[in-house]
Formats: structure tokens, C-alpha cells, sequence
């Protein structure tokens, strides 16, 4: 699901008027463990996309406080129902679970956010020190900017999509060979750098995604390949055709 980039203050605003419990009335389940291992989920009121989608909301918005409620698993799914749990009822639900806790806050140890940012950061310095300092076609390379974010990225490929649909547009049999380098040239380079962009979206969706389920080792496993894969490849080897 799109962007969630979430503010380690709402994070810790929404942790401490949980109760360390899931929302849903009535519902036992805590967030974090007698083990402080985080079992529940932090889930969108009105969705990044899919379950109760606003595209009038900006992502500000989606990730605000106000948009952002702690579920058990088995109420997370359950609450996809629209027809019973609409955008209204899952705001009462969360302002009236927070009345019973605003006097008294939950505090609970956040260093893992912290230590997960370390390492994308890290690893994301890493990224930019191969496509600037070891690409191996330096006056060619693809240029990855590390520090975009999702929304960024979305953006830069939808113009790149855009491009290549005007660039299309060109062409029947004739214009094709009339402008060959458009087509053997502009073409290709057009979707090389639509590929290299997916591959970094997918990359920061995954980070994000892992920030909001720490524990859970399939993304980090899923997450670490993707990450190899293109530090490996994309970052020193994908170029454009020339």
C-alpha cells in the first residue's frame, strides 16, 4: 500500500493514549507483549489506498495522528469491511478508546525505530557512494537520488510515463525508421530509467512497511534481497543506450 512514512512523534503520541491495547471495543489484545515484541498493527482510517481511500488527502494527511489507530491483527482485517466499519465509526472508535488512557499514558521502549532508521541510512549512503564513486560507466549512469522519498519517485516516473507516451505517439512504420535513434535510443532509455525508479520505490515501500512491522522477518528477508539485488546491479551497472 502507497507511502507510510510515519512520524516517530505520532508514533509515539498514539502508543502513549493506546493503553497498549488494541482498539477495537472490548478487545484484550495489546500492542507490544509481556516481552515488549510488537504484535499488532498501526493502520490507516482512511487508507494510502484499497479500504476507505480519500485521493483528497494529502500524505500529511494519510500519516497524521488523526488517520492513525492500533489494531490486533484479527480487528485489522475485520475492519476492512466498509460497509460496517465506514471512516466515521473507526474515528469514534479510536477517540473513544483514547478517552480511557489520555490520563494515563503507555510508555514503551521506541529504539527499534531509531535503529531501523540507522540502517537505512546507512544503507542508502552506501547506495550513493556506488552509483557515484564506482559506477562503471560514470558519464552514462543512471543518477539515483537517495534521499527521495515515495512521493518523489512516484512523481519522477509518472513524467517519465508521460514522456514516453508523447515519444509514442510519434511513431507508425514509416516514422519509425525516419527516427531511428528516437526509437533505438529514446525508447529504451525511457525504460531503463522507469525500471531502475520501480526497483527504488519498491525498496522504500519495504523500509517503511518494515518500520511499521519490525518483527515480522519475511519483509526484512523480501527487503534484503531487493536491497542486494540493486546495489549490486542497478546501482553500478544500469545505464542509459548511447
Amino acid at each position: 500500500m502507497g507511502d507510510r512514512a510515519i512520524n516517530s512523534q505520532v508514533y509515539k503520541t498514539l502508543l502513549a493514549r493506546s493503553g497498549n491495547k488494541c482498539a477495537f471495543p472490548g478487545c484484550p489484545n495489546p500492542i507490544f507483549n509481556q516481552q515488549y515484541v510488537y504484535i499488532a498493527q498501526l493502520c490507516h482510517i482512511e487508507g494510502v489506498a484499497g479500504q476507505r481511500y480519500n485521493p483528497s488527502l494529502s500524505v500529511e494527511e494519510v500519516n497524521s495522528y488523526s488517520n492513525l489507530m492500533f489494531l490486533c491483527y484479527k480487528h485489522h482485517k475485520e475492519t476492512d469491511d466498509e460497509s460496517l466499519f465506514p471512516v466515521e465509526v473507526l474515528k469514534k472508535m479510536k477517540i473513544d478508546h483514547e478517552a480511557k488512557y489520555i490520563l494515563s499514558p503507555f510508555a514503551v521502549d521506541m529504539s527499534h525505530l531509531f535503529s531501523l532508521r540507522k540502517e537505512t541510512e546507512e544503507y542508502w549512503k552506501k547506495v550513493e557512494i556506488a552509483n557515484t564513486a564506482h559506477h562503471v560507466i560514470p558519464n552514462l549512469k543512471i543518477e539515483i537520488k537517495t534521499n527521495a522519498d515515495y512521493t518523489e519517485l512516484n512523481k519522477e516516473l509518472m513524467d517519465i510515463l508521460t514522456s514516453l507516451e508523447s515519444l509514442i505517439s510519434i511513431f507508425d512504420e514509416n516514422a519509425k525508421r525516419k527516427y531511428w535513434e528516437i526509437f533505438n535510443l529514446g525508447f529504451p532509455n525511457h525504460l531503463t530509467k522507469i525500471k531502475v525508479l520501480l526497483e527504488h520505490m519498491n525498496i522504500k515501500f519495504h523500509e517503511s512497511h518494515l518500520a511499521n512491522n519490525p518483527n515480522d522477518n519475511s519483509i526484512r528477508d523480501e527487503l534484503e534481497q531487493l536491497r542486494k539485488k540493486f546495489i549490486d546491479t542497478t546501482a553500478k551497472h544500469t545505464a542509459y543506450a548511447d
